[in-house]
Protein backbone atom coordinates (compact mmCIF):
# COMPACT_ATOMS: atom_id res chain seq x y z
CA UNK A 1 0.00 0.00 0.00
CA UNK A 2 1.22 3.10 -1.14
CA UNK A 3 -0.22 6.41 1.01
CA UNK A 4 -0.30 9.85 0.43
CA UNK A 5 -1.17 13.47 0.99
CA UNK A 6 -2.29 15.55 -1.85
CA UNK A 7 -2.94 19.38 -1.54
CA UNK A 8 -2.97 21.94 -4.94
CA UNK A 9 -3.36 25.32 -5.42
CA UNK A 10 -3.18 26.84 -2.41
CA UNK A 11 -1.97 30.31 -3.86
CA UNK A 12 -0.58 32.15 -0.92
CA UNK A 13 -0.15 35.63 -0.34
CA UNK A 14 -0.27 37.94 2.50
CA UNK A 15 -3.97 39.38 1.33
CA UNK A 16 -6.96 37.86 -0.29
CA UNK A 17 -6.86 39.12 -4.13
CA UNK A 18 -9.91 40.02 -5.46
CA UNK A 19 -12.44 37.28 -5.63
CA UNK A 20 -15.06 35.97 -4.06
CA UNK A 21 -14.05 32.34 -3.90
CA UNK A 22 -10.33 32.59 -2.79
CA UNK A 23 -8.86 33.28 0.93
CA UNK A 24 -5.31 33.29 -0.12
CA UNK A 25 -4.16 35.09 3.10
CA UNK A 26 -5.16 31.70 4.76
CA UNK A 27 -3.41 29.14 2.79
CA UNK A 28 -0.55 28.59 5.02
CA UNK A 29 -2.47 27.85 8.03
CA UNK A 30 -4.70 25.68 6.39
CA UNK A 31 -1.69 23.25 5.34
CA UNK A 32 -0.14 23.72 8.78
CA UNK A 33 -3.28 22.12 10.17
CA UNK A 34 -3.90 19.18 7.78
CA UNK A 35 0.23 18.46 7.62
CA UNK A 36 0.19 18.38 11.67
CA UNK A 37 -3.08 16.17 11.75
CA UNK A 38 -3.11 14.09 8.52
CA UNK A 39 0.51 13.43 7.54
CA UNK A 40 0.94 10.47 9.75
CA UNK A 41 1.08 7.16 7.90
CA UNK A 42 1.37 8.53 4.97
CA UNK A 43 5.02 7.82 2.62
CA UNK A 44 4.60 11.32 1.29
CA UNK A 45 3.66 14.46 0.43
CA UNK A 46 2.19 16.13 -3.08
CA UNK A 47 1.96 19.67 -4.16
CA UNK A 48 0.44 20.37 -7.49
CA UNK A 49 1.17 23.91 -7.72
CA UNK A 50 0.38 27.22 -7.54
CA UNK A 51 1.91 27.19 -4.61
CA UNK A 52 2.13 30.73 -3.98
CA UNK A 53 0.73 33.97 -5.66
CA UNK A 54 2.95 37.02 -7.17
CA UNK A 55 0.74 40.20 -5.86
CA UNK A 56 1.32 43.28 -5.87
CA UNK A 57 1.41 44.29 -1.86
CA UNK A 58 1.11 40.44 -1.09
CA UNK A 59 4.30 39.47 0.44
CA UNK A 60 7.60 37.75 -1.85
CA UNK A 61 6.29 34.77 -3.86
CA UNK A 62 10.38 33.91 -3.18
CA UNK A 63 9.33 33.78 0.94
CA UNK A 64 5.86 32.65 0.29
CA UNK A 65 7.10 29.58 -1.50
CA UNK A 66 9.74 28.89 1.01
CA UNK A 67 7.34 29.05 3.77
CA UNK A 68 4.53 26.58 2.39
CA UNK A 69 7.84 23.94 1.54
CA UNK A 70 9.06 24.82 5.51
CA UNK A 71 5.36 23.68 6.47
CA UNK A 72 5.45 20.47 4.27
CA UNK A 73 9.10 19.44 5.02
CA UNK A 74 8.65 19.60 9.29
CA UNK A 75 7.01 16.08 8.81
CA UNK A 76 9.48 14.78 7.78
CA UNK A 77 8.25 12.93 4.89
CA UNK A 78 9.62 13.27 1.81
CA UNK A 79 8.22 16.30 -0.03
CA UNK A 80 7.21 16.23 -4.20
CA UNK A 81 6.26 19.81 -5.84
CA UNK A 82 4.63 20.52 -9.56
CA UNK A 83 5.09 23.82 -11.18
CA UNK A 84 1.96 25.88 -11.79
CA UNK A 85 1.14 28.27 -13.71
CA UNK A 86 1.22 31.40 -11.03
CA UNK A 87 4.82 29.76 -10.05
CA UNK A 88 6.04 30.48 -13.63
CA UNK A 89 6.02 34.40 -12.07
CA UNK A 90 9.83 32.58 -10.38
CA UNK A 91 12.57 30.99 -12.75
CA UNK A 92 11.36 28.16 -13.16
CA UNK A 93 15.47 26.78 -11.70
CA UNK A 94 14.89 29.11 -9.30
CA UNK A 95 11.61 27.90 -8.38
CA UNK A 96 12.95 24.04 -8.01
CA UNK A 97 15.64 25.26 -5.85
CA UNK A 98 13.29 26.42 -3.48
CA UNK A 99 10.49 23.75 -3.67
CA UNK A 100 13.80 21.00 -3.42
CA UNK A 101 13.00 20.01 -7.33
CA UNK A 102 15.20 17.44 -9.10
CA UNK A 103 13.83 19.25 -12.33
CA UNK A 104 10.78 20.96 -13.55
CA UNK A 105 10.03 17.13 -14.65
CA UNK A 106 11.03 14.11 -12.55
CA UNK A 107 10.41 10.81 -11.14
CA UNK A 108 10.65 9.03 -7.92
CA UNK A 109 9.46 5.67 -6.67
CA UNK A 110 7.06 4.25 -3.93
CA UNK A 111 6.77 0.31 -2.71
CA UNK A 112 3.93 -0.19 -5.36
CA UNK A 113 4.81 2.31 -8.21
CA UNK A 114 6.71 4.60 -10.08
CA UNK A 115 5.88 7.92 -10.25
CA UNK A 116 6.18 10.68 -12.92
CA UNK A 117 5.87 14.74 -11.87
CA UNK A 118 5.75 16.46 -15.37
CA UNK A 119 5.68 20.33 -16.01
CA UNK A 120 3.00 21.78 -18.78
CA UNK A 121 4.03 25.52 -17.86
CA UNK A 122 5.00 26.87 -21.29
CA UNK A 123 2.86 29.01 -23.60
CA UNK A 124 5.01 26.91 -26.58
CA UNK A 125 6.97 23.84 -26.63
CA UNK A 126 9.84 26.04 -27.92
CA UNK A 127 9.99 28.00 -24.87
CA UNK A 128 9.69 25.42 -21.53
CA UNK A 129 11.28 28.41 -19.69
CA UNK A 130 9.44 31.39 -20.15
CA UNK A 131 10.90 34.77 -18.82
CA UNK A 132 7.54 35.85 -17.22
CA UNK A 133 4.27 34.08 -15.96
CA UNK A 134 2.18 32.20 -18.46
CA UNK A 135 -0.85 32.64 -19.75
CA UNK A 136 -2.97 29.76 -17.71
CA UNK A 137 -5.12 28.79 -20.86
CA UNK A 138 -2.49 28.17 -23.20
CA UNK A 139 -0.39 25.13 -22.09
CA UNK A 140 1.66 22.88 -23.92
CA UNK A 141 4.29 20.10 -23.27
CA UNK A 142 7.92 20.45 -25.13
CA UNK A 143 9.42 17.51 -26.65
CA UNK A 144 12.01 16.91 -24.87
CA UNK A 145 10.15 16.34 -21.88
CA UNK A 146 7.75 13.56 -24.01
CA UNK A 147 10.76 11.94 -24.71
CA UNK A 148 11.69 11.82 -21.15
CA UNK A 149 8.39 10.59 -20.35
CA UNK A 150 8.02 7.80 -22.95
CA UNK A 151 11.26 6.55 -21.67
CA UNK A 152 10.72 6.61 -18.20
CA UNK A 153 7.57 4.39 -18.69
CA UNK A 154 9.68 2.55 -20.73
CA UNK A 155 11.67 1.74 -17.84
CA UNK A 156 8.83 1.37 -14.91
CA UNK A 157 8.79 -1.60 -13.43
CA UNK A 158 5.60 -1.34 -11.67
CA UNK A 159 2.62 0.30 -12.54
CA UNK A 160 2.27 4.53 -13.11
CA UNK A 161 1.21 7.30 -11.33
CA UNK A 162 1.10 10.09 -12.83
CA UNK A 163 1.13 14.18 -11.71
CA UNK A 164 0.97 17.20 -13.57
CA UNK A 165 -0.35 20.77 -12.64
CA UNK A 166 -2.63 21.34 -15.18
CA UNK A 167 -5.31 18.84 -16.93
CA UNK A 168 -5.63 15.83 -19.78
CA UNK A 169 -9.22 15.98 -19.72
CA UNK A 170 -12.06 17.36 -18.06
CA UNK A 171 -15.41 15.70 -17.79
CA UNK A 172 -15.62 14.51 -21.10
CA UNK A 173 -12.38 13.69 -23.91
CA UNK A 174 -12.64 17.48 -24.87
CA UNK A 175 -10.02 19.85 -25.98
CA UNK A 176 -11.66 23.49 -25.68
CA UNK A 177 -11.63 24.08 -22.05
CA UNK A 178 -8.66 26.25 -20.97
CA UNK A 179 -7.39 24.11 -18.02
CA UNK A 180 -6.80 21.36 -20.80
CA UNK A 181 -3.20 20.66 -21.99
CA UNK A 182 -3.09 22.00 -25.55
CA UNK A 183 -1.47 18.78 -27.02
CA UNK A 184 -2.23 16.49 -24.15
CA UNK A 185 -3.18 13.91 -26.87
CA UNK A 186 0.86 13.53 -26.83
CA UNK A 187 1.19 12.34 -23.88
CA UNK A 188 -2.15 10.46 -23.57
CA UNK A 189 -0.87 8.38 -26.29
CA UNK A 190 2.43 7.66 -24.43
CA UNK A 191 -0.01 6.87 -21.81
CA UNK A 192 -2.06 3.99 -23.14
CA UNK A 193 0.84 2.34 -25.19
CA UNK A 194 2.82 1.74 -22.27
CA UNK A 195 -0.26 -0.14 -20.72
CA UNK A 196 1.21 0.91 -17.15
CA UNK A 197 -0.14 4.36 -16.20
CA UNK A 198 -3.09 3.92 -13.95
CA UNK A 199 -4.06 7.45 -12.65
CA UNK A 200 -2.96 11.05 -13.71
CA UNK A 201 -3.13 13.62 -10.98
CA UNK A 202 -3.82 17.28 -11.19
CA UNK A 203 -4.97 20.39 -9.67
CA UNK A 204 -5.53 23.85 -11.84
CA UNK A 205 -9.28 23.43 -12.11
CA UNK A 206 -10.52 24.98 -8.53
CA UNK A 207 -13.28 22.57 -8.12
CA UNK A 208 -11.96 19.20 -9.25
CA UNK A 209 -13.17 16.65 -11.18
CA UNK A 210 -12.29 12.42 -11.76
CA UNK A 211 -12.49 11.35 -15.45
CA UNK A 212 -11.69 7.31 -16.51
CA UNK A 213 -10.80 7.41 -20.15
CA UNK A 214 -9.42 3.90 -22.06
CA UNK A 215 -8.28 2.53 -18.46
CA UNK A 216 -6.92 6.04 -16.76
CA UNK A 217 -8.53 7.43 -14.14
CA UNK A 218 -7.81 11.34 -14.54
CA UNK A 219 -8.23 12.99 -11.37
CA UNK A 220 -8.07 16.90 -10.68
CA UNK A 221 -8.07 17.70 -6.75
CA UNK A 222 -10.03 20.75 -5.33
CA UNK A 223 -7.82 23.63 -4.55
CA UNK A 224 -6.92 24.42 -1.21
CA UNK A 225 -7.25 28.04 -1.60
CA UNK A 226 -11.00 27.69 -2.11
CA UNK A 227 -13.16 29.92 0.78
CA UNK A 228 -12.36 28.96 4.31
CA UNK A 229 -12.38 25.01 3.69
CA UNK A 230 -9.40 23.27 4.24
CA UNK A 231 -9.33 20.83 0.72
CA UNK A 232 -6.91 17.89 0.31
CA UNK A 233 -7.16 14.51 0.21
CA UNK A 234 -5.38 11.28 1.52
CA UNK A 235 -4.33 8.96 -1.09
CA UNK A 236 -4.10 5.29 -0.95
CA UNK A 237 -3.09 2.84 -3.64
CA UNK A 238 -2.27 -0.26 -4.06
CA UNK A 239 -2.12 -2.64 -7.65
CA UNK A 240 -6.23 -2.82 -7.36
CA UNK A 241 -7.66 0.06 -6.33
CA UNK A 242 -6.95 3.62 -5.58
CA UNK A 243 -8.80 5.15 -2.37
CA UNK A 244 -9.54 9.18 -2.69
CA UNK A 245 -10.34 10.42 1.17
CA UNK A 246 -11.65 14.01 0.67
CA UNK A 247 -11.42 16.82 2.74
CA UNK A 248 -13.48 19.99 2.72
CA UNK A 249 -14.51 20.48 -0.49
CA UNK A 250 -12.38 17.52 -2.18
CA UNK A 251 -15.08 14.31 -3.00
CA UNK A 252 -13.64 10.99 -2.12
CA UNK A 253 -13.50 8.55 -4.36
CA UNK A 254 -13.40 4.32 -5.13
CA UNK A 255 -10.81 4.29 -7.90
CA UNK A 256 -10.62 -0.12 -9.21
CA UNK A 257 -7.63 -0.52 -11.47
CA UNK A 258 -7.31 -2.97 -13.67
Amino acid sequence: MTEFLAVTDLHYCLRDVPDAERRNILSAGKLENITGSHSKGCDFIIDLGDTADCQPDCGDQRELAKEVYGIMEKTGLPVYCAIGNHDTSLPKAELTEILHMPGRYFEFETADFNCVVLDANMNSPETPCPSEEIEWGNTWFDPEQLAFLKDALARAEKPVLVFCHELFMLEYYEQDNPHVIRNRDEAIRIFEESGKVKAVFSGHYHPGDCVLHNGIYYLAFTALVLHGYESFAIVKADRSRIEIEGHGLQKSYTLELN
